[in-house]
Protein backbone atom coordinates (compact mmCIF):
# COMPACT_ATOMS: atom_id res chain seq x y z
CA UNK A 1 0.00 0.00 0.00
CA UNK A 2 1.48 3.63 -0.77
CA UNK A 3 1.04 6.60 0.59
CA UNK A 4 -1.82 8.17 -0.81
CA UNK A 5 -3.50 5.27 -0.50
CA UNK A 6 -2.71 5.16 3.13
CA UNK A 7 -3.29 8.74 3.55
CA UNK A 8 -6.51 7.93 1.71
CA UNK A 9 -7.41 5.39 4.31
CA UNK A 10 -6.55 7.47 7.10
CA UNK A 11 -8.41 10.07 5.92
CA UNK A 12 -11.75 7.82 6.11
CA UNK A 13 -10.97 6.62 9.68
CA UNK A 14 -10.07 10.13 11.15
CA UNK A 15 -13.50 11.39 9.53
CA UNK A 16 -15.71 8.75 10.75
CA UNK A 17 -14.42 8.09 14.39
CA UNK A 18 -14.62 12.17 14.60
CA UNK A 19 -18.21 12.08 13.50
CA UNK A 20 -19.08 9.14 16.00
CA UNK A 21 -16.95 10.43 19.11
CA UNK A 22 -17.51 14.16 18.73
CA UNK A 23 -20.03 14.87 20.72
CA UNK A 24 -18.67 13.48 24.10
CA UNK A 25 -15.17 14.36 23.22
CA UNK A 26 -16.60 18.29 22.78
CA UNK A 27 -18.18 17.95 26.36
CA UNK A 28 -14.96 17.17 27.83
CA UNK A 29 -13.30 19.80 26.39
CA UNK A 30 -15.45 22.19 27.56
CA UNK A 31 -15.70 21.27 30.69
CA UNK A 32 -12.75 20.97 31.36
CA UNK A 33 -12.02 24.77 29.85
CA UNK A 34 -14.85 25.70 32.58
CA UNK A 35 -13.08 24.53 35.46
CA UNK A 36 -9.77 25.78 34.68
CA UNK A 37 -11.83 29.16 34.71
CA UNK A 38 -13.30 28.19 37.42
CA UNK A 39 -10.11 27.89 39.09
CA UNK A 40 -8.04 30.75 37.78
CA UNK A 41 -10.88 33.30 38.46
CA UNK A 42 -10.95 32.30 41.63
CA UNK A 43 -7.32 32.87 42.69
CA UNK A 44 -7.89 36.60 40.35
CA UNK A 45 -11.19 37.39 43.11
CA UNK A 46 -8.88 37.43 45.95
CA UNK A 47 -8.41 41.00 47.56
CA UNK A 48 -5.08 42.68 46.84
CA UNK A 49 -2.80 43.66 49.37
CA UNK A 50 -1.66 47.24 48.83
CA UNK A 51 1.21 47.42 51.17
CA UNK A 52 4.79 47.09 50.30
CA UNK A 53 7.92 46.32 52.55
CA UNK A 54 8.96 43.41 54.59
CA UNK A 55 6.31 40.36 55.04
CA UNK A 56 5.43 39.84 58.38
CA UNK A 57 6.65 36.67 60.06
CA UNK A 58 4.03 34.00 59.84
CA UNK A 59 3.31 34.07 63.73
CA UNK A 60 2.60 37.35 63.41
CA UNK A 61 -0.01 36.62 60.17
CA UNK A 62 -1.10 33.57 62.73
CA UNK A 63 -2.01 35.61 65.82
CA UNK A 64 -3.40 38.44 63.74
CA UNK A 65 -5.94 36.02 62.05
CA UNK A 66 -6.93 34.86 65.79
CA UNK A 67 -7.67 38.14 66.57
CA UNK A 68 -10.08 38.69 63.85
CA UNK A 69 -11.59 34.77 63.74
CA UNK A 70 -14.46 33.97 65.26
CA UNK A 71 -14.55 32.55 68.73
CA UNK A 72 -13.32 28.50 68.69
CA UNK A 73 -12.71 28.89 64.70
CA UNK A 74 -8.91 27.46 64.99
CA UNK A 75 -6.20 28.63 62.27
CA UNK A 76 -4.91 25.63 60.18
CA UNK A 77 -3.50 26.95 57.29
CA UNK A 78 -1.39 29.79 56.33
CA UNK A 79 -0.97 30.58 52.45
CA UNK A 80 2.09 32.79 51.71
CA UNK A 81 2.15 35.45 48.80
CA UNK A 82 4.12 34.38 45.94
CA UNK A 83 4.41 38.20 44.51
CA UNK A 84 4.05 41.62 45.67
CA UNK A 85 0.70 42.54 46.13
CA UNK A 86 -0.61 39.44 46.86
CA UNK A 87 -2.17 39.13 50.05
CA UNK A 88 -1.86 36.26 53.19
CA UNK A 89 -4.43 33.88 53.15
CA UNK A 90 -5.64 31.91 56.52
CA UNK A 91 -7.56 29.04 56.91
CA UNK A 92 -10.25 29.07 59.40
CA UNK A 93 -11.46 25.36 60.20
CA UNK A 94 -14.88 24.77 62.00
CA UNK A 95 -14.82 24.83 66.17
CA UNK A 96 -13.85 21.41 67.18
CA UNK A 97 -17.18 18.80 67.79
CA UNK A 98 -19.89 21.20 66.76
CA UNK A 99 -21.21 23.65 63.88
CA UNK A 100 -21.87 27.11 64.48
CA UNK A 101 -25.75 27.46 64.77
CA UNK A 102 -27.03 28.47 61.21
CA UNK A 103 -24.60 27.52 58.83
CA UNK A 104 -25.14 25.03 56.33
CA UNK A 105 -24.22 21.47 55.78
CA UNK A 106 -21.54 22.44 52.83
CA UNK A 107 -19.77 25.01 55.17
CA UNK A 108 -15.98 23.87 55.39
CA UNK A 109 -14.51 26.73 57.22
CA UNK A 110 -13.62 30.64 56.15
CA UNK A 111 -10.38 31.96 54.54
CA UNK A 112 -9.58 35.21 55.69
CA UNK A 113 -6.87 37.94 53.55
CA UNK A 114 -4.36 39.91 55.44
CA UNK A 115 -2.58 42.11 54.23
CA UNK A 116 1.44 40.47 54.86
CA UNK A 117 2.75 43.53 55.73
CA UNK A 118 0.20 45.83 57.72
CA UNK A 119 -1.64 43.08 58.88
CA UNK A 120 -4.75 45.28 57.71
CA UNK A 121 -7.32 42.73 57.62
CA UNK A 122 -8.96 42.51 53.51
CA UNK A 123 -11.84 40.31 53.56
CA UNK A 124 -12.94 36.70 54.19
CA UNK A 125 -14.57 34.35 51.81
CA UNK A 126 -16.48 31.04 52.71
CA UNK A 127 -15.29 27.10 52.24
CA UNK A 128 -17.57 25.39 50.77
CA UNK A 129 -18.01 21.88 49.43
CA UNK A 130 -19.14 21.68 45.86
CA UNK A 131 -22.42 22.84 45.15
CA UNK A 132 -24.47 20.28 42.12
CA UNK A 133 -23.06 22.50 39.44
CA UNK A 134 -19.88 22.07 40.59
CA UNK A 135 -20.44 18.25 41.08
CA UNK A 136 -22.50 17.79 37.80
CA UNK A 137 -19.68 19.90 36.09
CA UNK A 138 -16.68 17.40 37.28
CA UNK A 139 -18.48 14.14 37.07
CA UNK A 140 -19.24 15.13 32.94
CA UNK A 141 -15.50 16.02 32.76
CA UNK A 142 -14.30 13.13 34.68
CA UNK A 143 -16.98 10.36 33.95
CA UNK A 144 -19.83 11.67 31.15
CA UNK A 145 -21.59 10.96 34.23
CA UNK A 146 -21.67 7.79 34.08
CA UNK A 147 -21.88 6.08 37.44
CA UNK A 148 -19.02 4.10 39.06
CA UNK A 149 -15.72 3.65 37.13
CA UNK A 150 -17.35 2.94 33.66
CA UNK A 151 -17.58 6.02 33.01
CA UNK A 152 -13.64 7.24 34.09
CA UNK A 153 -13.07 4.35 31.83
CA UNK A 154 -14.89 5.62 29.07
CA UNK A 155 -13.14 9.10 29.17
CA UNK A 156 -9.86 7.30 29.41
CA UNK A 157 -10.69 5.80 25.81
CA UNK A 158 -11.75 8.91 24.91
CA UNK A 159 -8.50 10.04 25.73
CA UNK A 160 -6.68 7.48 24.02
CA UNK A 161 -8.78 8.54 20.52
CA UNK A 162 -7.92 12.46 21.29
CA UNK A 163 -4.24 11.55 21.60
CA UNK A 164 -4.86 9.40 18.14
CA UNK A 165 -6.74 11.91 16.33
CA UNK A 166 -3.75 14.53 17.33
CA UNK A 167 -1.38 12.05 15.74
CA UNK A 168 -3.51 11.23 12.56
CA UNK A 169 -4.26 14.74 12.17
CA UNK A 170 -0.53 15.77 12.20
CA UNK A 171 -0.11 13.24 9.27
CA UNK A 172 -2.78 14.47 7.31
CA UNK A 173 -1.46 17.95 7.63
CA UNK A 174 1.92 16.93 6.19
CA UNK A 175 2.01 19.13 3.17
CA UNK A 176 3.16 17.73 -0.33
CA UNK A 177 6.17 18.94 -1.61
CA UNK A 178 6.48 22.66 -2.60
CA UNK A 179 3.24 22.94 -0.46
CA UNK A 180 4.96 23.89 3.21
CA UNK A 181 4.55 27.78 2.92
CA UNK A 182 0.60 27.64 2.63
CA UNK A 183 0.42 24.86 5.37
CA UNK A 184 1.23 27.41 8.39
CA UNK A 185 -1.78 29.86 7.57
CA UNK A 186 -4.98 30.13 6.66
CA UNK A 187 -5.05 32.04 3.26
CA UNK A 188 -6.96 34.83 3.34
CA UNK A 189 -10.26 35.38 1.35
CA UNK A 190 -10.94 31.65 1.45
CA UNK A 191 -14.76 30.10 2.14
CA UNK A 192 -16.33 26.81 2.18
CA UNK A 193 -14.68 23.62 1.87
CA UNK A 194 -11.41 25.42 2.13
CA UNK A 195 -11.57 27.71 4.70
CA UNK A 196 -13.04 25.02 7.07
CA UNK A 197 -10.42 22.71 6.00
CA UNK A 198 -7.43 25.36 6.64
CA UNK A 199 -8.93 26.10 10.18
CA UNK A 200 -9.17 22.42 11.06
CA UNK A 201 -5.72 21.79 10.08
CA UNK A 202 -3.78 24.84 10.87
CA UNK A 203 -5.39 25.14 14.43
CA UNK A 204 -4.89 21.83 15.00
CA UNK A 205 -0.92 21.81 13.80
CA UNK A 206 -0.28 25.27 16.36
CA UNK A 207 -2.20 23.64 18.82
CA UNK A 208 -0.57 20.28 18.85
CA UNK A 209 1.88 20.26 21.60
CA UNK A 210 -0.43 21.69 23.83
CA UNK A 211 -3.75 19.16 22.87
CA UNK A 212 -1.37 16.09 23.35
CA UNK A 213 0.10 17.18 26.60
CA UNK A 214 -3.75 17.73 27.89
CA UNK A 215 -5.04 14.68 26.19
CA UNK A 216 -1.84 12.18 27.17
CA UNK A 217 -2.16 13.25 30.71
CA UNK A 218 -5.93 12.66 31.25
CA UNK A 219 -5.27 9.23 29.93
CA UNK A 220 -2.76 8.80 32.71
CA UNK A 221 -5.36 10.10 35.57
CA UNK A 222 -8.18 7.76 34.27
CA UNK A 223 -5.81 4.50 33.60
CA UNK A 224 -2.68 5.47 36.17
CA UNK A 225 -1.98 1.95 37.21
CA UNK A 226 -1.61 0.63 33.54
CA UNK A 227 -0.04 4.58 32.13
CA UNK A 228 2.54 3.88 34.40
CA UNK A 229 3.33 0.69 34.05
CA UNK A 230 3.80 1.51 30.37
CA UNK A 231 5.99 3.94 30.89
CA UNK A 232 7.87 2.40 33.57
CA UNK A 233 8.71 -0.33 30.74
CA UNK A 234 10.75 2.50 28.26
CA UNK A 235 12.12 4.36 31.63
CA UNK A 236 12.83 4.35 35.18
CA UNK A 237 10.20 4.77 37.66
CA UNK A 238 11.21 5.10 41.30
CA UNK A 239 10.52 7.87 43.83
CA UNK A 240 11.87 7.90 47.73
CA UNK A 241 11.33 9.79 50.96
CA UNK A 242 14.22 12.24 51.18
CA UNK A 243 16.39 13.00 54.49
CA UNK A 244 17.29 16.02 55.87
CA UNK A 245 18.89 16.69 58.69
CA UNK A 246 18.47 20.20 60.63
CA UNK A 247 21.77 22.63 60.51
CA UNK A 248 22.68 22.87 64.64
CA UNK A 249 22.89 26.40 64.22
CA UNK A 250 18.93 26.58 63.62
CA UNK A 251 18.11 24.40 66.12
CA UNK A 252 19.91 26.26 68.42
CA UNK A 253 17.65 29.17 67.94
CA UNK A 254 14.53 27.25 68.68
CA UNK A 255 12.77 28.22 71.97
CA UNK A 256 10.53 25.18 72.90
CA UNK A 257 11.84 22.24 71.21
CA UNK A 258 8.48 20.64 72.77
CA UNK A 259 6.41 23.40 70.65
CA UNK A 260 7.19 25.07 67.35
CA UNK A 261 6.27 28.53 66.79
CA UNK A 262 5.03 28.57 62.63
CA UNK A 263 8.02 30.61 61.98
CA UNK A 264 10.09 27.86 63.24
CA UNK A 265 8.63 25.23 61.57
CA UNK A 266 9.59 27.18 58.62
CA UNK A 267 12.59 27.99 58.79
CA UNK A 268 13.91 24.20 60.00
CA UNK A 269 11.81 23.73 56.74
CA UNK A 270 13.46 26.67 54.71
CA UNK A 271 17.10 25.57 56.24
CA UNK A 272 16.93 22.07 55.31
CA UNK A 273 15.71 21.67 51.46
CA UNK A 274 17.89 24.01 49.33
CA UNK A 275 16.47 26.10 46.36
CA UNK A 276 12.77 26.36 47.98
CA UNK A 277 10.80 28.77 49.13
CA UNK A 278 7.73 28.39 51.33
CA UNK A 279 4.39 28.90 50.14
CA UNK A 280 2.15 27.23 52.46
CA UNK A 281 2.62 26.35 56.22
CA UNK A 282 -0.35 23.82 57.81
CA UNK A 283 -0.39 24.00 61.76
CA UNK A 284 -1.07 21.11 64.07
CA UNK A 285 -4.18 20.94 66.17
CA UNK A 286 -1.64 20.99 69.22
CA UNK A 287 1.31 22.97 69.84
CA UNK A 288 3.38 19.31 70.35
CA UNK A 289 2.12 18.37 66.75
CA UNK A 290 3.76 18.06 63.28
CA UNK A 291 3.82 21.01 60.59
CA UNK A 292 3.67 19.88 57.34
CA UNK A 293 5.60 22.90 55.21
CA UNK A 294 5.11 23.14 51.67
CA UNK A 295 7.59 24.70 49.52
CA UNK A 296 8.39 25.00 45.59
CA UNK A 297 11.55 25.39 43.58
CA UNK A 298 12.67 29.02 43.22
CA UNK A 299 13.31 28.47 39.31
CA UNK A 300 9.43 27.61 38.40
CA UNK A 301 6.04 28.53 38.76
CA UNK A 302 4.28 28.83 42.36
CA UNK A 303 2.32 26.09 41.87
CA UNK A 304 5.06 23.67 40.09
CA UNK A 305 5.33 20.27 41.87
CA UNK A 306 5.44 20.63 45.33
CA UNK A 307 7.72 20.06 47.87
CA UNK A 308 6.30 18.54 51.62
CA UNK A 309 8.41 18.99 54.46
CA UNK A 310 7.11 17.20 57.67
CA UNK A 311 8.44 19.22 60.62
CA UNK A 312 8.33 18.18 64.34
CA UNK A 313 7.60 17.49 67.20
CA UNK A 314 10.83 19.33 67.86
CA UNK A 315 13.47 20.78 65.67
CA UNK A 316 13.65 17.63 63.16
CA UNK A 317 12.61 16.68 59.76
CA UNK A 318 10.57 14.04 59.77
CA UNK A 319 10.10 13.20 55.85
CA UNK A 320 10.85 15.45 52.53
CA UNK A 321 8.48 14.44 49.62
CA UNK A 322 10.77 16.27 46.92
CA UNK A 323 10.01 15.14 42.94
CA UNK A 324 12.96 17.33 41.98
CA UNK A 325 14.81 13.78 43.33
CA UNK A 326 12.79 11.35 41.69
CA UNK A 327 13.87 9.23 38.76
CA UNK A 328 13.34 11.11 35.14
CA UNK A 329 10.63 9.16 34.53
CA UNK A 330 8.71 9.43 37.53
CA UNK A 331 9.25 13.60 37.53
CA UNK A 332 7.84 13.52 33.71
CA UNK A 333 4.58 11.43 35.22
CA UNK A 334 4.55 14.40 38.07
CA UNK A 335 4.70 17.29 35.66
CA UNK A 336 1.97 16.08 33.24
CA UNK A 337 -0.31 15.55 36.27
CA UNK A 338 0.47 19.43 37.21
CA UNK A 339 0.42 20.55 33.52
CA UNK A 340 -3.22 18.77 32.93
CA UNK A 341 -4.76 20.98 35.77
CA UNK A 342 -3.22 23.84 33.78
CA UNK A 343 -0.39 24.80 36.53
CA UNK A 344 3.15 24.45 36.80
CA UNK A 345 3.88 27.04 33.87
CA UNK A 346 2.60 29.90 35.08
CA UNK A 347 -0.88 32.12 33.35
CA UNK A 348 0.05 31.89 29.56
CA UNK A 349 0.33 28.08 29.95
CA UNK A 350 -3.48 27.92 32.19
CA UNK A 351 -4.74 30.20 28.88
CA UNK A 352 -3.44 27.47 26.88
CA UNK A 353 -5.10 24.76 28.72
CA UNK A 354 -8.21 26.74 29.24
CA UNK A 355 -7.99 27.18 25.22
CA UNK A 356 -7.48 23.56 24.63
CA UNK A 357 -10.80 22.34 26.13
CA UNK A 358 -12.14 24.67 22.86
CA UNK A 359 -10.17 22.81 20.60
CA UNK A 360 -12.70 19.82 20.04
CA UNK A 361 -15.14 22.58 19.62
CA UNK A 362 -13.83 23.58 16.79
CA UNK A 363 -12.38 20.66 15.10
CA UNK A 364 -16.05 19.10 15.62
CA UNK A 365 -17.36 22.26 13.65
CA UNK A 366 -15.18 22.51 10.76
CA UNK A 367 -14.75 18.59 10.20
CA UNK A 368 -18.62 18.21 10.14
CA UNK A 369 -18.90 21.48 7.69
CA UNK A 370 -15.88 19.57 5.92
CA UNK A 371 -18.39 16.48 5.25
CA UNK A 372 -21.65 18.05 4.89
CA UNK A 373 -19.66 20.47 2.15
CA UNK A 374 -18.50 17.53 0.18
CA UNK A 375 -21.70 15.44 0.54
CA UNK A 376 -23.59 18.36 -1.26
CA UNK A 377 -21.54 19.03 -3.37
CA UNK A 378 -21.54 15.39 -4.53
CA UNK A 379 -25.52 15.25 -4.95
CA UNK A 380 -25.11 18.50 -6.81
CA UNK A 381 -23.02 16.85 -9.27
CA UNK A 382 -24.91 13.48 -9.28
CA UNK A 383 -28.41 14.68 -9.96
CA UNK A 384 -26.71 17.18 -12.54
CA UNK A 385 -25.85 13.72 -14.29
CA UNK A 386 -29.29 12.16 -14.31
CA UNK A 387 -30.36 12.63 -18.03
CA UNK A 388 -33.43 15.39 -18.55
CA UNK A 389 -36.33 13.36 -20.30
CA UNK A 390 -37.26 14.21 -23.99
CA UNK A 391 -39.66 16.60 -25.00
Amino acid sequence: MGWWQFRKWLQLVHLWAGLALGIPIVIIGLTGSLIVAQDWYADLSAPSAPARGPVQPITNIVMAAEKIAPTGWPVTVVNMPTHVGMAAAVQLGLPPGRRPRGAQRNLQGLTLYLDPVSLKYLGSQERRRQGPFNQNLRSLHIALMVPQYYGVQIVGFLGIAMVLFGISGLMLWWPRKGQWRSAFTVKRGTRGFRLNRDLHSVTGFWCLLVFLVVCISGVDLAFPVTFQSAVGRVVRLNYTLTSATVDPATAATIVDRNALTPDEATLVAATSVANARVVQVQLPPRPDGVYMVTMVPEIVGDTAPQISTFIGPGPQVLDVVDPRNYSPGKQMLVWLRVLHYGQGLGDIWRALVLLSGLLPLLFGITGFSMWWLKRAKRGTISGAMVPQPAE
